[in-house]
């Protein structure tokens, strides 16, 4: 009877393994569908909040090119900052990554920025002049044909014509029409102000290489050899090239390393990625050393800024000074391991695209004046002149402010110190650990 029975039993439980598989195909098949349909109507989400967006944006930059009150244009420089941000937004959103919208994301990217220049202008009375109205208009014009290329698009996917990603069913996938895009997308007005996205930091060569002449590897190597303090047969050439900054770069087995410009063979960067030891230097000690360092390689008249500690590493902020003003722009960092106050790092980028002996006007707001515009929370502890770069790496002299607030916290306050504006304010966050400025 039970040789009867066996059968029976397994039938039922190939029975049973059928029914669960058919219900889980059933249950994922169902998550599937949904995960899908969530991620088109998330697509249908961003892609109509890109086009509200741009159509916003549109209209603000045609409105702001036929008004003369700096407070109207003020409200809609706000407008146009805010859509490209929500339109920035919206396209991160869009399967399109593979498509490269190099040209789409720094149009909207661009557009804001320079509405964000105008805000500022606007906030201190000034109006908006021939030459921006002419760059509003051509960036206006490219925002329409825009948007027109992407309700276009939107069409063909609300016909099926198009998809969000490739189908079987053969409708084309979005981002081969972004990248058509991309290959249209219309020319518009060089947008030259003061911003990260300006277009003239596009051109910027580095100060401190005018004029110099290109080096060997040979003479690269000595450089860099001398400068980290090791035979130049322990160097070997990693690669050559480089951005803005063409570089030699040398290594060793230990893996230290050391970029050397093509021009003029100066020290770039150097890096010792050794193990430090426990720290046996204070913090003064190491800034002392580093100052030391940088005298021992030419680096003159340079005056400690802020430094952080991480891992018994001390890395120092140095600015140059001329005439006992302080030019920020002109940086270079140094870092010292606090074990036996060995130098394991070094970068000069900023002094190398800045440093340049200045032709410095004479300030047309008084000390006096400018402390006067300080907030009157603040308790003054120290003042002095210092060249600092905008956003846009533009330099203005400024009388510097160093403030402590009612809670103990400290403020550095610049006042231009040719039109007594208020140009920057930064928090500093002290801790064990080093300074930080927001």
């Amino acid at each position: 009877m039970n040789a009867h029975r066996f059968p029976a039993q397994v039938i039922s439980f190939l029975l049973a393994l059928t029914v669960i598989f058919a219900g889980s195909t059933l249950y994922y098949g169902i998550q599937s569908e949904r995960a899908q349909t969530a991620l088109w109507y998330g697509h249908e989400k961003a892609y109509s909040e890109l086009l509200d967006s741009l159509s916003e944006l549109d209209a603000a930059l045609q409105k702001i090119q036929y008004t003369a009150s700096p407070s109207t244009v003020s409200t809609l420089s706000a407008q146009i900052w805010r859509q490209s941000e929500c339109a920035k937004s919206a396209l991160s959103q869009l399967p399109s990554s593979e498509a490269g919208l190099e040209k789409t994301q720094t149009f909207i990217a661009r557009t804001g920025d320079y509405a964000y220049s105008l805000l500022r202008s606007a906030s201190r009375g000034q109006a908006v002049t021939a030459e921006q109205k002419d760059a509003l208009a051509s960036l206006c014009q490219t925002a329409q044909n825009l948007t027109d290329e992407l309700s276009l698009l939107k069409a063909r996917l609300d016909s099926g014509a198009l998809a969000y990603a490739a189908q079987s069913g053969g409708s084309a996938a979005l981002a081969d029409s972004f990248h058509t895009v991309e290959q249209e997308f219309p020319e518009y007005a060089t947008l030259v102000y003061d911003g990260p996205f300006s277009e003239h930091l596009d051109k910027q060569s580095p100060k401190m290489l005018e004029g110099q002449s290109a080096v060997t590897e040979t003479q690269a190597r000595t450089a860099a050899a001398r400068f980290c303090g090791l035979p130049e047969d322990s160097l070997s050439l990693s690669y050559q090239g480089g951005d803005r900054i063409a570089c030699y770069s040398f290594s060793t087995p230990a893996g230290v390393s050391a970029d050397v410009t093509v021009l003029g063979g100066l020290v770039y960067s150097m890096s010792d990625p050794r193990t430090v030891g426990p720290a046996a230097l204070t913090d003064e000690q190491a800034v002392e050393r580093a100052a030391v360092f940088l005298q021992e390689h030419g680096f003159e008249s340079m005056k400690e800024s802020y430094y952080t500690r991480f891992e018994n590493m001390l890395t120092i902020s140095f600015c140059a000074v001329q005439d006992g003003v302080t030019l920020y722009p002109d940086l270079v960092k140094v870092t010292v391991a606090l074990d036996n106050g060995g130098v394991i790092g070094f970068e000069a980028r900023g002094y190398l695209m800045s440093h340049h002996t200045r032709t410095l006007p004479e300030p047309e707001v008084s000390e006096e004046e400018a402390r006067a515009l300080v907030d009157g929370s603040l308790t003054v502890l120290s003042s002095g002149l210092a060249v600092i770069p905008t956003s846009g790496q533009y330099e203005l002299l400024c009388r510097e402010f160093i403030c402590q607030t009612p809670d103990g916290m400290h403020v550095i306050v610049y006042i231009n110190a040719e039109t007594g504006v208020e140009e920057n304010l930064l928090m500093l966050l002290e801790s064990e650990n080093g300074t930080l400025a927001l």
